[in-house]
C-alpha cells in the first residue's frame, strides 16, 4: 500500500523495427514516454499521415448521426458503455469500409438536409411575417409608390393608433388608413398618402413608434403566397424526411466509424510520438518511466517482438520528476478517487490513500447514519458494477460508495435510524412490527435524538484521533526518506503538545482525575516550548527564528482548536439525517390523512379511502425520502471530503506529483480487446 516504485529506461534499437517497437510499447502500455515523446491527441494535426484520414472528419461524424439516436436512460446516459472489439475483427472492418466514400456520401446528405432547412427556416419566417396582412387584398408587388401618392406598412401599438389619427388631421395631412389587423398590443396598418405631405407624416409616425413593415415582392396576394408558402413547406418536409431516412440509414455504419476513429487516433499517436525519437543515420533512442515490478515483463515482450534492441534500467535521479501511481489493495483502491481529487503526491512521499480510508469510511456513514439509505445506496451501487462495465475511476467512484454504504447501515443500526423511525410508527400502528421494532432496539448502542451531548463528543475524538495520526503520518514520511531530524524538531514537540493539551482539556471536562494534571501541564509546556525554539530554524537571525517560532506556537494552539472543531459537523450531519427522516414519515401519514378529510364523500367509501390515503401516504414517503437521501449523500461526501483536505493533509502531505500515464492504445468509442 504505497506509492509504486518507478524505474528509469532507455532503449536503443535499429531505426527499421521503430513502428514495431512502438506499436508494441503501446499495446503493452507500460512505459510513459518521457517528456516530448508522446503528444497530446488534442492538439495534434488532424490528419492520418499514413492513411490520409481526418479523424476530426470521422468524430464529427460520429457526433451527427449520434445526434440522429434516441436519447439514453439516466443509467446508460451515466454509465457509457463502450462495445468490445477485438483486434482481429478491427483489422477487417478497416480494411472492408470505404470510409472516405461514406464520409463523402455523408456529407453531401447533411449539407442537403441543411439547405433544406434554412430554406424551410425563410419560408416560415416570411410566412410568420405575411399573416397579419393576409386581408390586403393588393397583389404584393403592387404596394410601390405612384407619380402623386406612397404606400406604407407599418405596425403601432393600439393604444396609438386613435391618436395617430388624431395628429394627422391636425397636421392637415391627407391620407388613407385602414387596420388590417389588431390584437391586444398592436395594429396592422396600411396607409396612403400624398407624396407632399411626407415629412411630416414620418415626423408623426415617429413621434407614435411606427414600425415600418417591407414584404417580399411576388404576384399574389398576401393570402395567395400564404397559400403558396404552405404547399412549399409540405414539399420540403417530405424532402426533408426522405434526406433524414438516407442519413439514418447511414447511421448503421456508425459503429464501423467509431472503430475507425480509435484506431486511426492511435496510428496517428505512434506516428507523433515517432516524430520525438532521438533518431540517428541506422539507430533510434527513446527514454521514459517504467514500474519496477513490469520491468522483466516488458523486456520480455520487446524480446520476442523485437531482434536487436538494447534496454537499460536504472533508479531515477533525486532531482527528477519522477510520475507517480498509487499501489493499494481491493479493500483501498476505490479511496483513491478521493486522493485523486485533491492531488497527487511526490513521488518521494507517502501516499495518503491508506491513512485516509478509513476515516473517510467511518465518517460518511456516521454523516448518514440511517440503515435504509445505507441498503439504498449499497444495491444501487452493486447494481451498477453488475450491470455496466467502466473503466478504472468508474469501478472505483462506484466501489467507493458501495463500502459507504455499507459503513452507513453499520452507523444507522447502532443509533437506530431506519428510515428514521419508521419501525417504531409500524409498531405503533399494528403489533405484527413489534419483533422488528424489538430487533432494531437491541442494536442501538447510542441515540441520537436522546444522546446528542454524547454524539457530539464522539464526533471530537474523531478529530482528535485524526489530528495526532495526521502528525504520527508526517514522521512516517519523514522517516522515509530519512528525516530524522524533522521528527525530532517537528513532530515529537508537536505530538507532546498536543498530549498536554487534550489531557488538560479532558480534565477540564471533568473526564480524568485532577491527579494527573503536573503531567499533562509539564508536557503542553514543554512541547511548547520546543516548537518555539525549533519552529524559526529555517530563519535567518534570532529575532526572526523567535519571533516565527512563537507565531508557529499560536498557529499550533488556534489550528489544534479549530481542527478539533471543525469535526462538530459529523454531529450536526448526523442530526439531521435522522430528523429530516422521522419529519418525512411524519408529514406522510398526517398529510394523507388530512387529504382523504377534505375530499368530499370519500368517507362512505371505505375501500377507495384506504386506497387513496395509502397512495398519497407512499407517494410523500417515497418522494421525501428520496429528497433527503440525495441532500444527505451531497452532504456525507462533501464534509468529509473537507476534513482529509483541510484538518487531516495539512499536517503531512506534499502535492505536486504528476500521475503515471503510460504510452497506450486509447480509445473514446470502443473498447479494444
Amino acid at each position: 500500500m504505497a506509492i509504486a516504485k518507478i524505474k528509469k529506461i532507455e532503449l536503443i534499437g535499429l531505426k527499421k523495427d521503430e513502428n514495431n517497437i512502438l506499436a508494441l510499447l503501446q499495446k503493452s502500455a507500460l512505459i510513459q514516454l518521457s517528456s516530448g515523446q508522446e503528444a497530446d491527441v488534442s492538439i495534434m494535426p488532424t490528419q492520418v499521415p499514413a492513411a490520409g484520414i481526418n479523424i476530426l472528419e470521422i468524430e464529427e461524424a460520429i457526433g451527427f448521426l449520434g445526434s440522429l439516436k434516441e436519447t439514453p436512460g439516466f443509467l446508460a446516459g451515466m454509465v457509457k458503455i463502450k462495445p468490445q472489439v477485438y483486434t482481429g475483427q478491427l483489422q477487417e472492418i478497416i480494411a472492408a469500409f470505404d470510409y472516405q466514400g461514406f464520409l463523402k456520401e455523408l456529407s453531401i446528405l447533411r449539407n442537403h438536409f441543411k439547405n433544406l432547412t434554412q430554406h424551410r427556416e425563410k419560408l416560415l419566417q416570411e410566412k410568420h411575417l405575411l399573416v397579419p396582412w393576409r386581408s390586403l387584398l393588393i397583389p404584393l408587388d403592387q404596394l410601390h409608390y405612384t407619380a402623386s401618392c406612397g404606400i406604407l406598412l407599418g405596425v403601432l401599438r393600439t393604444d396609438d393608433y386613435v391618436a395617430l389619427l388624431e395628429n394627422c388631421k391636425q397636421e392637415d395631412i391627407n391620407l388613407f388608413c385602414e387596420c388590417l389587423y389588431q390584437d391586444k398590443t398592436n395594429a396592422y396598418l396600411v396607409i396612403l398618402y400624398f407624396k407632399d405631405a411626407f415629412e411630416r407624416l414620418e415626423a408623426v409616425l415617429k413621434n407614435h413608434r411606427f414600425i415600418f413593415v417591407t414584404l417580399s415582392r411576388h404576384r399574389a396576394t398576401a393570402e395567395d403566397r400564404l397559400l403558396e408558402i404552405n404547399r412549399e413547406i409540405l414539399v420540403l418536409d417530405d424532402q426533408m424526411q426522405d434526406a433524414k431516412n438516407k442519413i439514418i440509414a447511414l447511421s448503421k455504419e456508425q459503429f464501423k466509424l467509431m472503430s475507425a476513429y480509435d484506431y486511426f487516433a492511435n496510428i496517428k499517436k505512434r506516428q507523433e510520438a515517432d516524430k520525438n525519437l532521438t533518431k540517428q543515420e541506422f539507430t533510434f533512442s527513446l527514454s521514459g518511466w517504467v514500474k519496477d515490478k513490469e520491468v522483466q515483463r516488458l523486456e520480455r515482450i520487446l524480446a520476442e517482438g523485437v531482434g536487436d534492441l538494447a534496454i537499460f534500467i536504472s533508479e531515477p535521479q533525486p532531482k527528477e520528476e519522477v510520475p507517480v501511481d498509487l499501489e493499494n489493495n481491493r479493500l483501498i483502491q476505490p479511496f483513491e478517487f478521493i486522493t485523486k481529487i485533491y492531488g497527487f503526491p511526490k513521488y518521494s512521499e507517502i501516499d495518503p490513500t491508506p491513512y485516509l480510508a478509513p476515516f473517510f469510511f467511518l465518517y460518511f456513514g456516521f454523516c448518514v447514519s440511517d440503515v435504509g439509505y445505507g441498503l439504498t445506496l449499497s444495491l444501487f451501487s452493486w447494481f451498477v458494477l453488475k450491470k455496466f462495465k467502466m473503466g478504472p475511476q468508474g469501478l472505483r467512484f462506484f466501489r467507493l460508495f458501495l463500502f459507504c454504504g455499507i459503513s452507513t447501515i453499520i452507523v444507522g443500526a447502532l443509533t437506530g435510524s431506519w428510515f428514521g423511525n419508521l419501525f417504531d410508527l409500524l409498531a405503533e400502528n399494528n403489533k405484527i412490527f413489534l419483533p422488528l421494532k424489538k430487533f432494531k432496539d437491541s442494536l442501538i448502542i447510542l441515540d441520537p435524538m436522546k444522546e446528542p451531548t454524547r454524539l457530539l463528543g464522539i464526533a471530537l475524538s474523531f478529530g482528535i484521533i485524526q489530528v495526532w495520526f495526521g502528525n504520527i503520518v508526517a514522521a512516517i514520511g519523514n522517516l522515509k526518506n530519512r528525516r530524522y531530524l524533522d521528527i525530532a524538531l517537528d513532530q515529537v514537540p508537536m505530538l507532546t503538545f498536543l498530549f498536554g493539551l487534550t489531557g488538560l482539556g479532558v480534565i477540564f471536562l471533568k473526564l480524568f482525575d485532577k491527579s494527573n494534571v503536573n503531567l499533562f501541564k509539564y508536557a503542553a509546556s514543554l512541547g511548547g516550548l520546543a516548537l518555539m525554539l525549533t519552529q524559526g530554524r529555517s530563519e535567518k537571525g534570532l529575532g526572526s527564528k523567535l519571533f516565527y517560532g512563537i507565531y508557529n506556537l499560536y498557529n499550533a494552539l488556534s489550528g489544534y482548536l479549530s481542527d478539533i472543531l471543525s469535526y462538530s459537523r459529523l454531529w450536526a450531519l448526523g442530526l439531521v439525517t435522522g430528523v429530516m427522516a422521522s419529519t418525512i414519515n411524519l408529514i406522510s401519514i398526517q398529510f394523507s390523512q388530512i387529504f382523504i378529510s377534505i375530499v368530499p364523500f370519500i368517507n362512505k367509501a371505505g375501500v377507495i379511502k384506504i386506497v387513496l390515503s395509502s397512495l398519497v401516504l407512499i407517494i410523500i414517503f417515497v418522494s421525501g425520502h428520496i429528497v433527503s437521501f440525495l441532500m444527505s449523500l451531497l452532504g456525507a461526501f462533501v464534509h468529509p471530503v473537507r476534513l482529509q483536505f483541510v484538518e487531516f493533509f495539512s499536517k503531512f502531505f506534499k502535492s505536486g506529483g504528476s500521475a503515471f500515464r503510460p504510452f497506450k492504445i486509447e480509445t473514446k468509442y470502443i473498447d479494444i480487446r
